[in-house]
């Protein structure tokens, strides 16, 4: 018979044990496969999240031209021959040309409209397929001088199919009219698609090229060569590439950047100016990877270690059990080396065997975790570090299953033939003794700097040493136990200490369970708390369930659209905007108070909270605004004028505009209603002063006195309220040097003396003065805590504030910044200034979950284009597939897979030197022993054997998670969370009690199933 069919004999005769072997062996391979694999998979993932993620218009390659026909050279008068150059450029890269589509061409120039009721600006564009995009009413422009135009202007305007349009160029003075054809009407399918880029064909109001016109949505022609029918008209040319996020692989990136230089290279020589944000998202996202790449293999060792660990403990048991056999081979004349084979031929044949499992396992596990956890289409890749990682753990574990069986093969024959089970040496002290050094090696890094790679080990090394320290407790409590026991002669305690107290494979399985369950307990702690950190990030950094991002024309228009789009007060309207002060950013949002408590979400704080910041915000003392509709009049009382004629002005404020005055009439002497029509009033606007100015050619110091005894508005008279002292005050500095003084009563009573310059005004105060605002950090101010101070607003210039409250953060502002009444805020800044014309202001849309769930395409009928969206629900996915999420999750798989190993273990520790377990506990029942007491001995040696390192085990866990989570990046990789919180709930850590104690139990009624054929029959020779 040769050695192998020995072998394969053995193997088949032990078939159990044999596939636990085989089982641990492939299990070692696995851990080791997992973490290049796994590495590869997560970068893949967060490169394809990162893409993804970030706006169509920022990935595409955009190439720009503007210009004059004039100026410009040949290629930018034709968008085929910019076509051409890009083209050949990207097929000198083919990795990058790979990697973008088919490229859509527009040429667009401002325009005026005549012949209509009042100016109008368009842009008058092309772009390549524009009808596939719209839904028309009429026909497809598809010869030169037609157009479409938007069924809203077109509405409003009351333009129809067939209308002739008369454009002229903005920007050509003097230039001809030219007669355009409309030949259709269009609504944008979906303003917000890719396909549109961040043209902004759909921003009627967003401000003109001309003050006095009233910008529409952008006409479309058919023929690229009516834009450019003026050769002085400066045209604006893009080619939009869009990136297919999807596609880009790891091994791209480095030829992307690459190529991107050489592309924009090329357009350059041609005056092409090619824009795209691809290379910093790139940069972005090769954070997270290097990240991955760190962190991933300080996970994967523990487990590695302790897969090895498991192994040479089983293969060591394996050996020791064969003993008698060995000393048999010996009796026999085997020589050393082939009793050595016939004691590891079997463990090292189940090794190599295990290999390609342990293999095509890991890469399963991988895939699994690819289509679970990471990005869609991230899958596992076979490269050359994976078997680079199986052929070490092979070697390392035949070098282990070498180490295991060697002093079992060493003994003498005697000593094999023994049942006393071996005792300890000196040889395990000193391994315990270095496993000490480097835990205690590691503590001192991680209190030093918790994200140093050798501070990553703690946790697992303090595992280790309190599994070791749990060990020899376990075996002092037994000794002590059994001398206890035998005095008090308490036979289930004897029995359970005696086998703890002179078992040696037990200290070894009880660091096993105790290291196992702590990784388990520290990866799920972990991942609570990160959980946590995530969902307060996700709160912190979005405010609220759906943020829209947004163009708008102005605070008022996006007010009207939002409101128009969602009456239920689901969704509010926001402005923001930022300010430098001290180096520091400070973010300034405006929002509508009265929906604050019901839209937004704010961490720490509850919805009375929230509603208590609401009312301080916007007061119920507040002072109404006073709305026009296209008339305004003044009932007056003049007592006296003097130094000349004088008129009288009603300060009107449209949306979007600067404040204007309407001359209402000279003042003569009596009670007079004076009024007069605001043109600019159709959509509504507001009274927000009267004036006294000046008529005529006398210099004489001016002085009036009179009382203001109603205001009315087309409608009728208007609540304004002139007995308030809080809604109407004289504005003094309009007029330096002049004494003004305005009292408040049945009628307000204006009087002034000693106008020599300016106006004198009586503002109606429809916003406090200083506007009620929330703080969070330092405020703006040389005093941090002070109470009111002046800031730029939204008109940016110098904003008196109140300070109503202090916060540690602003829903998506952070930590530094102000929170106040949009309403407020807006009219404040419209007393002095056009908000239309800032770019400094931001607009978005927030809304909770009620919110209606198409209100995107709402507010783009409205004249909104939306040019992103983020909700909490994708925050959150975005987040969890970060970094710091990605190397929990193999934290959290790591940990599962030690508990299995340690159940594992215990199970095995049932088979091996089952026969002779149940050959002594047969004697036992022969002398006397009652099998009641037997069984409780057992179940107290394995409640003692699994309970301390139970217990021992998450405490650990949980301590070194209390540890270092606060130096360990939880959310995002460039910042640590000072202070993580743990709130009790279902979450990984209950999970992780309840899989670790069910899975113990289940060992332990197994062991006790498999002593239930004690019986005394197994003394008999024949059943041994």
């Amino acid at each position: 018979m040769t050695g192998w069919t020995v072998m394969v004999r053995g193997i088949r005769y032990r078939a159990g044990r044999s596939l636990v072997v085989l089982l641990l062996a492939a299990a070692a391979t696995t851990a080791a496969v997992l973490a290049p694999a796994y590495t590869r998979a997560a970068q893949q993932s967060v490169l394809t999240d990162g893409l993804r993620n970030a706006p169509p218009s920022a990935t595409a390659l955009v190439a720009v031209a503007e210009g004059t026909a004039d100026s410009a050279p040949a290629a930018h008068n034709a968008t085929g021959d910019a076509r051409a150059l890009i083209k050949g450029s990207l097929a000198r890269h083919p990795v990058l040309n790979g990697l973008v589509g088919t490229g859509v061409a527009g040429v667009d120039a401002d325009t005026t409209i005549g012949s209509r009721s009042e100016p109008l600006a368009a842009r008058l564009a092309y772009r390549d397929n524009v009808c596939a995009n719209l839904r028309l009413e009429g026909e497809c422009p598809i010869d030169s001088g037609q157009l479409l135009v938007s069924k809203r202007t077109a509405e409003a305007y009351g333009i129809k199919v067939g209308d002739g349009l008369d454009l002229r160029f903005a920007n050509v003075p003097g230039g001809r009219a030219h007669v355009f054809e409309v030949v259709g009407l269009y609504t944008p399918i979906d303003q917000n698609a890719a396909y549109w880029g961040l043209a902004g064909y759909f921003a009627g109001g967003a401000g003109s090229p001309e003050a006095s016109a009233t910008r529409i949505d952008a006409v479309f022609t058919g023929d690229e060569d009516d834009v450019r029918l003026e050769s002085a008209a400066t045209v604006s040319m893009r080619l939009e590439y869009p990136l297919r996020a999807g596609e880009v692989q790891l091994g791209d990136v480095d030829r992307v950047h690459a190529d991107l230089g050489a592309v924009d290279a090329d357009l350059s020589v041609q005056e092409l100016d090619l824009r795209t944000e691809l290379p910093s998202i790139l940069d972005e996202v090769s954070v997270d990877q290097r990240a991955i790449g760190r962190t991933v293999p300080i996970i994967a060792v523990p487990l590695v270690l302790l897969c090895w660990f498991v192994l040479f403990l089983i293969v060591a048991s394996l050996v020791e059990e064969r003993g008698p056999e060995i000393a048999l081979a010996k009796l026999r004349g085997f020589p050393a080396g082939r009793a050595a084979r016939f004691g590891l031929g079997e463990v090292l044949l189940l090794v190599v065997l295990a290999a390609p499992v342990g293999v095509v396992a890991g890469l399963g596990l991988v895939e699994l975790a690819a289509r679970s956890v990471l990005a869609e289409g991230t899958n596992v890749e076979v490269r050359w570090p994976v078997f680079a990682a199986a052929a070490g753990a092979l070697l390392a574990a035949g070098l282990a299953a070498l180490l295991a069986g060697r002093r079992t093969l060493r003994k003498p024959v005697l000593s094999l033939l023994r049942r006393v089970p071996a005792r300890g040496r000196w040889q395990a002290g000193l391994a315990e003794g270095v496993v000490v050094a480097l835990a205690a090696a590691s503590l001192f890094a991680a209190l030093g700097d918790r994200t140093a790679p050798l501070a990553l080990l703690a946790p697992p090394l303090l595992a280790v040493v309190a599994g070791i320290a749990a060990g020899r407790l376990l075996g002092i409590w037994s000794r002590v136990r059994l001398t206890v026991a035998r005095r008090r002669g308490r036979i289930p305690a004897l029995l359970s200490a005696a086998q703890l107290a002179r078992r040696p494979a037990a200290h070894r399985a009880v660091v096993v369970v105790t290291v196992a369950v702590a990784l388990l307990a520290f990866a799920a702690t972990a991942w609570d708390v990160a959980a946590q950190a995530r969902r307060d990030h996700a709160v912190d950094t979005l405010g609220a369930d759906r943020v829209y991002s947004v163009t708008a024309a102005h605070p008022d228009a996006l007010i009207d659209a939002v409101h128009g789009a969602d009456p239920s007060g689901s969704s509010m309207p926001v402005v923001r905007s930022a300010e430098q002060y001290n180096g520091a950013q400070v973010e300034l949002i405006g929002l509508q108070a009265p929906l604050l408590a019901n839209v937004v979400q704010w961490r720490d704080q509850n919805r009375d909270q929230v509603s208590g910041i609401a009312a301080a915000l916007r007061p119920d003392s507040a002072v109404d605004p006073l709305e026009l509709d296209g008339r305004v009049g003044v009932q007056v009382r003049v007592r006296a004028v003097g130094g000349g004629q004088a008129r009288l002005g009603a300060i009107v404020s449209v949306p979007g505009e600067p404040p204007t005055t309407v001359s209402l009439g000279l003042l003569s002497r009596g009670t007079v209603t004076y009024s007069a029509a605001v043109p600019d009033c159709a959509d509504g606007c507001r009274l927000i002063g009267l004036s006294v100015s000046r008529a005529g050619a006398s210099t004489a110091p001016l002085a009036v006195d009179l009382d203001v005894r109603e205001v009315r508005s087309g409608r009728g008279p208007l609540p304004a309220r002139l007995e308030d002292r809080r809604a109407w005050r004289a504005l003094p500095d309009r007029a330096p040097g002049a004494r003004v003084v305005a009292t408040p009563g049945t009628s307000l009573r204006l009087t002034a003396s000693g106008v020599t310059r300016g106006d004198v005004v009586l503002a109606h105060l429809d916003a406090p003065e200083a506007l009620p605002a929330v703080v969070a950090g330092r405020a703006p101010a040389e005093d941090e805590r002070a109470t009111e101070f002046s800031f730029p607003g939204f008109a940016q210039s110098p904003q008196p504030f109140e300070v109503v409250r202090r916060t540690t953060l602003l829903p998506r502002a952070g930590n530094h910044g102000l929170l106040f009444d949009l309403d407020y805020a807006v009219r404040a800044a419209e007393q002095t200034a056009s908000l239309a014309d800032s770019t400094q202001l931001r607009y978005e849309v927030w809304a909770n979950a009620n919110a209606p769930a198409d209100l995107d395409r709402r507010l783009a009928r409205a004249g909104v284009q939306v040019l992103r969206t983020q909700t909490m629900a994708d925050e959150l996915d975005r987040l969890g597939r970060r970094a710091p999420a990605l190397g929990l999750w193999l934290y959290l798989l790591a940990g599962g897979a030690a508990v299995l190993l340690a159940i594992g273990v215990v199970l095995l520790s049932a088979y091996v030197g089952a026969d002779g377990r149940r050959y002594e506990l047969a004697a036992l029942r022969v002398a006397g022993v009652r099998r009641r007491l037997l069984r409780r001995g057992v179940l107290r040696e394995q409640l003692a054997l699994l309970g301390m390192p139970l217990v021992v085990g998450f405490a650990v866990g949980v301590a070194g998670a209390i540890l270092m989570l606060p130096g360990i990046p939880l959310v995002a990789v460039d910042t640590v969370q000072p202070e993580v919180r743990y709130e009790p709930g279902l979450g990984a850590l209950p999970a992780a009690v309840a899989v670790s104690v069910v899975g113990l139990a289940f060992a332990v009624i197994v062991v006790l199933r498999t002593l239930r054929r004690a019986t005394p029959d197994r003394l008999r020779e024949d059943a041994r």
